[in-house]
């Protein structure tokens, strides 16, 4: 927006109300009462659901200050996911009834770009420090919510496979229960992408406060989780997202765990492979016995 409001892109259209053309009111008006579902059209679907015309659209983005209207749904978008745990952005090339065949290849597309830019934001070194401290920590907790808490869940699943302690639940509340009690020698391994989550925050707080090891998963840039941040990981930051940012974010964490968790099988394999040959022994009896 023009002049650098600190007022948000909802606030900025009920302020300007008054000074819109009665075309330009119905456009604002469903923004307003549906913000969400306006994030998702394109020019010609909102003038639609609306009741104006696209070149009432285009009035109405000018008379609300942005340039252009892949400029309002970027600043929309920042109202509407303002307190979630990912910073969604909208896909500026989504439409409505997209084709399968479509869908496939932008996904896939996407998803290859995504990983195709996690070497240059993953640091070998940072993975190595973090695999000594799992490894040698009395218990490593892991902590996530929403699409990073089944990314937390995975790696919870993962060490304890392979005999090394640790903890994981998905109620944020016992949580942060959970850091309160850490204690030195315990590793509190936080997931976030964009690092800003009151919940991880407050862990994290509590973790160092403790003086536990905290290891950190987040996107790239300064962000205050990774201000705790005893080791950083890091992955690429999406540009574009909708619910596709949740996706490619979670895949990129989740290969990020796949390539520590591979790390750390490889500084004791012998010992690894038996606790895996276990669980997967005590496992089939169970459902043997079924």
């Amino acid at each position: 927006m023009n002049g650098e409001t600190k007022d948000s892109l909802l606030d900025t259209i009920r302020s300007l109300l008054p000074e819109m053309s009665s075309a330009e009111r119905k456009i604002a008006l469903f923004v307003l009462d549906e913000p969400k579902k306006a994030l998702h059209y394109n020019v010609v679907e909102l003038s639609r659901h609306s009741s104006s015309s696209s070149a009432a659209v285009v009035r109405f983005c000018k008379r609300i200050g942005v340039s252009g209207y892949n400029g309002f749904k970027l600043l929309l978008a920042k109202d509407v996911y303002k307190d979630e745990e990912e910073k969604f952005l909208p896909d500026l090339d989504l439409e409505s009834k997209t084709p399968a065949e479509r869908a496939i290849h932008e996904v896939v597309d996407y998803s290859r770009k995504s990983l195709g830019d996690l070497p240059r934001t993953l640091d070998p070194a940072a993975l190595e420090a973090a695999a000594v401290q799992i490894h040698g920590s009395s218990m490593t907790a892991l902590f996530g919510v929403a699409a990073s808490g089944i990314v937390a869940s995975d790696f919870h699943q993962k060490l304890i496979r392979i005999g090394l302690p640790a903890s994981y639940t998905f109620d944020s509340h016992v949580q942060i229960t959970s850091a309160c009690s850490l204690r030195a020698k315990d590793v509190a391994f936080i997931i976030s992408y964009s690092g800003e989550t009151d919940v991880m925050l407050e862990i994290a707080r509590q973790a160092k406060a403790r003086r536990a090891s905290v290891i950190t998963l987040t996107m790239e840039g300064n962000n205050r989780l990774r201000g705790y941040a005893d080791i950083a990981l890091l992955i690429p930051a999406s540009e574009r997202v909708y619910r596709r940012g949740a996706e490619t974010s979670r895949l990129t964490q989740l290969t990020v765990i796949d390539i520590l968790y591979r790390i750390i099988v490889s500084r004791d394999l012998e010992t690894a492979i038996e606790a895996i040959e276990r669980s997967m022994e005590a496992t089939h009896r169970t459902r043997r016995a079924k």
